[in-house]
């Protein structure tokens, strides 16, 4: 997207199960921006303007105007994960963006503690999440859950869930709700659209029927429908060819 620099830093080792990555993106141009971000799943804590906030995750797509000189840091968590670092309930959260401070003042006071500097900042960061992660009892069904999903593309169904675990519907629903705000049912679907986002936009498709099949879309009207309830547009829309043929490494619109 020109005008806006971006980067992307791998968690250590340790933390890889815990955190996606650390990401960063500034608007050099003299405009601004209008930036699509598209439902993934996952947490965020984010700094901007050096106000830290907590990014609930997100059932449905916005568009974000990012302003000239406007930069940003963020920390992505992997599902289930914030929550249970934070003690919070993730449905509580779900599409709001929250002063971090209001949810979490000893994690706002060490994260604003830290310079300006993204390499040194990440550094820093890893030391801070090993010792939570490390000082934090894991509810390991969760995690397992979501690497199980994850692995299968978001293509998964209660009953897949229900064999996985060896637990009822009813306990699998409550785990949802608590750890990541959605039902089952809604995550799979947003991991099977996300999948599916960055597949378009790492390898510029054009095939759009094959992929609805690939994924298990009942046709490719199906594929559309959905596609666009998660990010307001279709994705034979003029707006993706701004992403096609770009780096891997970090897309504006992913969170």
């Amino acid at each position: 997207m020109q005008g806006l620099e971006t980067q992307k830093y791998q968690p250590s080792f340790t933390l890889q199960a815990y955190i996606d990555t650390y990401w960063s993106f500034q608007n050099v141009s003299s405009k601004s921006i209008l930036m699509p971000i598209v439902p993934d799943g996952c947490m965020d804590i984010v700094c901007q303007n050096r106000q830290w906030m907590l990014v609930g995750a997100m059932s449905k797509s916005k568009i974000m105007p990012i302003e000239a000189g406007d930069d940003a840091f963020g920390i992505r968590f992997r599902p289930s994960v914030l929550p249970q670092l934070l003690h919070i309930e993730a449905h509580t959260f779900i599409n709001r963006i929250v002063p971090l401070a209001e949810v979490s003042p000893s994690l706002h006071y060490q994260l604003d503690r830290y310079g300006a500097n993204e390499a040194q900042k990440v550094i820093l960061l890893d030391a801070l999440f090993e010792s939570l992660c490390k000082a934090t009892a894991f509810h390991q069904p969760i995690l397992d859950l979501v690497d199980h999903i994850t692995l299968h593309q978001g293509i998964r169904t209660m009953r897949d869930l229900e064999h996985f675990t060896q637990l009822g519907s009813r306990q699998i629903e409550r785990l949802f709700k608590h750890y990541i705000g959605y039902t089952p049912k809604k995550f799979c679907t947003i991991l099977r659209f996300f999948t599916v986002f960055k597949e378009v936009i790492k390898n510029d498709i054009s095939n759009f029927s094959a992929m609805a099949y690939d994924f298990g879309y009942c046709d490719q009207s199906h594929f559309n429908k959905e596609f666009k309830k998660f990010s307001q547009f279709f994705p034979t829309h003029e707006i993706m060819s701004v992403f096609y043929n770009t780096k891997a490494s970090f897309h504006p619109t992913i969170r």
